[in-house]
């Protein structure tokens, strides 16, 4: 795997795994954030094109440790028209959405976001959800980690903590799921990548459980603010990365 790496193969298989730790325990702790960190962490090391792929399959398996360990706290209800606006979104929105600036669409991602949590959202309905979970897993191909877009509608129904952060999980874990499927289709191979993709799935496990130990000790209150403070940073991050990609203020 040494020509597919931009360092030394024990180190990088040493950070890894780390991140893969680290960013589990903050997802689970959180509902979000972990992903966007990982994906800024293969973005340094992992050429171009394996980033996104390699970022779903670790990903898979951290949100879907937290799909088996919250698995009685899923919110059902919203699940089916979220998991049919994300097969859509995988297979057909792609194709859509690459004829569109995808630095309009982050910043538009961004700008919901912050309106989710400091304006005015009710719950949204089954064709909102449907809409919304189109374009994030779209998107979610092309530019890897759109967690917080779905935190924040999910968010929109003001679950309690631990059903928040379960049925973020499931609907991520489906996502990624879709997405691999795409890349396999497109013929992208895992192969070269499996011995790290499992030791960070072992790694990325062992941060959700010490993450799900820290998550029971913070109350409702406290989790609703860290959360919305969480979005806020993620959502910030997303709208001055792509106006800067824009280039909108170079002279």
């Amino acid at each position: 795997m040494n020509e597919l790496i931009l360092i030394n193969e024990n180190h990088f298989i040493i950070l890894s795994v780390f991140a893969s730790f680290s960013t589990s325990l903050i997802s689970a702790i959180f509902g979000i954030g972990g992903g966007i960190i990982l994906l800024s962490f293969f973005a340094s090391f992992l050429p171009p094109l394996a980033i996104i792929p390699v970022h779903a399959v670790v990903q898979l398996a951290s949100n879907g440790g937290r799909v088996f360990l919250l698995r009685n706290e899923i919110h059902w209800p919203i699940l089916s028209t979220f998991i049919f606006g994300c097969t859509i979104g995988a297979f057909f929105g792609g194709m859509i959405i690459l004829q569109i600036p995808h630095e309009l669409l982050k910043i538009f991602m961004g700008l919901f976001i912050l309106w989710s949590i400091y304006g005015y959202l009710p719950k949204f309905n089954k064709k909102q959800i449907f809409f919304g979970s189109i374009i994030s897993c779209a998107l979610s191909v092309i530019v890897g980690a759109t967690g917080a877009f779905i935190a924040a509608i999910v968010n929109t129904f003001k679950l309690p903590k631990l059903n928040h952060i379960a049925t973020v999980a499931f609907v991520m874990m489906t996502k990624h799921i879709l997405k691999i499927c795409v890349f396999i289709f497109l013929g992208f191979s895992f192969t070269p990548y499996i011995n790290i993709i499992i030791l960070m799935i072992i790694g990325g496990f062992l941060g959700t459980i010490i993450g799900k130990k820290i998550m029971y000790q913070i109350n409702e209150s406290f989790f609703r603010k860290l959360l919305n403070f969480v979005l806020t940073l993620l959502a910030l991050r997303i709208i001055i990365i792509s106006i800067n990609d824009l280039n909108i203020f170079n002279i």
